[in-house]
């Protein structure tokens, strides 16, 4: 497969732990893989960057060459753009290592969404929160896994057939 959107969000809570979460899915919508992470206690915009790391680790196991990251983090979508400097020490290591883990696509961008564009993943971070982490693992992408087909319900017809 050449290219995925993927959903990333990273979320904290109270004094405990910190989660993180990916979801993949294909140009035309269809669900490749997701995973979620707990972590334990950092800033909200460690968490972010934790996400799109995680994001960038989901790309990589789905073998594919050109990535967007979706994330309703502007500061992380501004920094990794190049819009806005980073000046936190903590930030500027995270930063560096999702631009490693990116330079190592053809292509990644960055995309600012709002957090009601990124339900999926922002539900999944806040349950890694609290231990309750999920992964599926990507599926293959070759034309006989299935995974590209369109859903078809009980009738077996695809939706809009009849």
């Amino acid at each position: 497969m050449k290219q995925t959107i993927i959903f990333v969000d990273g979320g904290i809570a109270g004094v405990g732990h910190t989660g993180a979460a990916a979801v993949a899915r294909t140009p035309e919508g269809y669900f490749l893989g997701w995973l979620s992470r707990q972590m334990p206690r950092m800033t909200n915009n460690e968490a972010e960057y934790q996400a799109a790391l995680l994001g960038l680790e989901l790309a990589r196991k789905l073998g594919v060459r050109r990535v967007e990251i979706v994330a309703d983090s502007e500061v992380v979508v501004r920094q990794m753009r190049g819009f806005s400097r980073v000046h936190s020490a903590r930030l500027k290591r995270l930063h560096q290592e999702t631009c490693r883990a990116a330079a190592s696509f053809e292509g990644v961008v960055f995309t600012h969404v709002s957090r009601d564009k990124n339900r999926l993943a922002d539900a999944l971070a806040a349950e890694a929160i609290d231990g309750r982490v999920v992964q599926m693992p990507p599926m293959k992408t070759n034309a006989r896994s299935g995974w590209g087909r369109k859903w078809r319900g009980k009738s077996g017809l695809r939706r809009g057939e009849g």
